[in-house]
């Protein structure tokens, strides 16, 4: 019923959370699917012992030749996947024993209201179990992308867990740049546009935040920039001029599509003429309000 991805790069001394959480569920319709991003750390040893020694589930493993980052790892392990659902977990994370089986029940209850759900989406607690960011504005909140971002004053805070329909997901693979991280929420959104997600006010995942973490590497703050660029660019792309002046959502992109440029281009993937004008228009009106708001 489930495949689940967890991409990994010399994380052999945190994985086991993965394993453990996985042993642990209550419903053991699943296969683990682990993609190494060219780990040097002994990770395949660990895996493949794990592999031949685990019954409850299957445990397929894929060493990848090189390191690409998480999305392309994802994508590849996207490939792989030949469950209804999937879903992708972190390799320093933990999950509660019944979370498969209560999204067992929730896609049974989904399906029966609607063909067109692409996900389910659920909480995240802390290591101290309290929930990151905010709780959806309703339970069982099932949701396009124009309610879910465009039309709120102020948008979700906090990491989301998803569950999702496989066959959707392997048409929506996830955004990639060379040498840049590109948050998987852009991606989420792409998704949202055509299917509705199911939000539902229940805590699943544990997230940890380690030091070695793409969030809080040197290596992802120096290229801040280039990241910004190609997330605007992707998000912006198909979005008529119009609308980019008309939600606060797609201003903020093009503030941050003008303000990345002016440090990175990419000749073969830029904004049009007109939504590039329009997002300095944009940059250029907001740049007074935000260096006055970081003054008071």
């Amino acid at each position: 019923m489930f495949s689940i991805i967890t991409p990994t790069y010399n994380r052999k001394h945190l994985i086991h959370r993965v394993y453990e959480s996985l042993m642990q569920q209550s419903f053991k319709d699943f296969t683990w699917i682990v993609v190494d991003d060219g780990s040097t750390d002994g990770t395949k040893t660990l895996i493949e012992t794990w592999a031949n020694t685990t019954y409850d589930f299957k445990i397929e493993y894929y060493l990848l030749p090189k390191n690409v980052g998480k999305p392309e790892a994802v994508n590849f392990g996207l490939t792989k996947c030949n469950q209804e659902y999937t879903i992708i977990a972190d390799s320093d994370d933990t999950f509660v024993s019944n979370t498969l089986s209560d999204l067992k029940e929730m896609w049974e209850k989904a399906n029966l209201k609607s063909n067109n759900i692409a996900a389910i989406w659920t909480l995240v607690t802390d290591e101290n179990d309290t929930i990151k960011g905010d709780k959806f504005p309703e339970d069982w909140w099932q949701v396009n992308f124009k309610t879910r971002v465009l039309e709120q004053k102020e948008q979700l805070q906090g990491d989301k867990w998803h569950c999702w329909k496989t066959d959707i997901l392997k048409k929506h693979p996830l955004y990639s740049a060379e040498k840049c991280h590109i948050g998987e929420s852009h991606t989420w959104n792409r998704i949202n546009k055509k299917y509705d997600f199911v939000c539902v006010n229940i805590a699943h995942l544990k997230a940890h935040v380690t030091n070695d973490s793409l969030i809080t590497s040197k290596k992802a703050r120096k290229t801040e920039a280039r990241a910004a660029y190609y997330s605007a660019y992707y998000c912006l792309k198909d979005v008529a001029v119009k609308d980019i002046a008309s939600y606060k959502y797609y201003r903020s992109l093009a503030f941050e599509y003008a303000k990345s440029k002016m440090f990175y281009s990419d000749d073969k993937l830029k904004l049009s003429v007109s939504k590039y004008i329009a997002s300095l228009v944009i940059f250029l009106i907001q740049i007074p309000k935000r260096a006055l708001k970081k003054l008071l």
